[in-house]
């Protein structure tokens, strides 16, 4: 019970926090959905941080991925990506819970139970059996919600993110009931990581080689996706107009 009210008193100093920023930045919001806006009043500090962040990966994380993406067939790297992918399905149920999909909660649930079922999540059999994944997460229930995405910000190790998506996150580890109750989380935590920088290696290595600024790009390319993330989910969910033509 203790626990339990620690993770809703976070969750509603998470979201005061939030509200206190947008207000203070008079960002325009659009009912029901918030497009992140490229807000960066903190680009020295980030820029500074985006350096740190590619030292490191050049001594110490981008050669472990090199060398499993080199001895790892295809196979196992889906394999790999796949399990970690469906540990992700609970979570994205409950963010479906408080954006009122309920269908998609439900359908979440049940893809973590076959395939975790079937092959501990190495293999999607779910899809296979028509239940479609749909990608979700706190943040994205936030901009739902109609929350702003706040300053711009470059997390040490992590990457980039904004203050909203951050505070998802944080909600996200307090909350997802499967990580909370896995030994050696931070092991896991570790291993999900290495599996999402693997997964966008070749994208890296592309940023690598521009001559051009990478904080720029950087930062276009995750509003970017974030943004599309939000429209497909908004796309998706409008009434489809009773137009018919033979």
């Amino acid at each position: 019970m203790k626990k339990l009210f620690k993770v809703i008193l976070l969750q509603f100093l998470l979201f005061f926090s939030i509200v206190e920023i947008v207000n203070s930045e008079e960002d325009t919001i659009v009912p029901n959905i918030t497009y992140d806006e490229i807000y960066d009043p903190l680009e020295p500090v980030n820029r500074v941080i985006l350096g740190l962040n590619f030292f490191i990966d050049d001594y110490a994380i981008r050669p472990v991925i090199k060398t499993y993406k080199f001895i790892a067939p295809d196979p196992v790297e889906k394999g790999v990506s796949n399990f970690f992918s469906n540990l992700k399905e609970p979570i994205r149920a409950i963010s479906f819970i408080f954006q009122g999909e309920f269908m998609k909660s439900i359908n979440s649930a049940g893809r973590f139970t076959v395939n975790s079922m079937s092959s501990l999540g190495t293999f999607d059999l779910a899809s296979r059996m028509g239940m479609v994944k749909n990608e979700t997460d706190i943040g994205l229930t936030l901009a739902k919600s109609g929350v702003s995405s706040g300053p711009y910000i470059i997390v040490p190790i992590i990457g980039p993110s904004n203050f909203r998506d951050l505070s998802g996150d944080v909600v996200e580890y307090f909350v997802d009931p499967i990580s909370n109750n896995i030994p050696n989380r931070t092991y896991l935590s570790i291993g999900d990581g290495l599996n999402a920088r693997a997964e966008v290696d070749d994208q890296i290595d592309q940023i690598r080689e521009i001559s051009t600024d990478r904080y720029e790009m950087i930062k276009s390319i995750y509003y970017q996706n974030r943004n599309s993330q939000i429209e497909e989910d908004f796309v998706q969910n409008l009434p489809t107009p009773k137009i018919y033509i033979e």
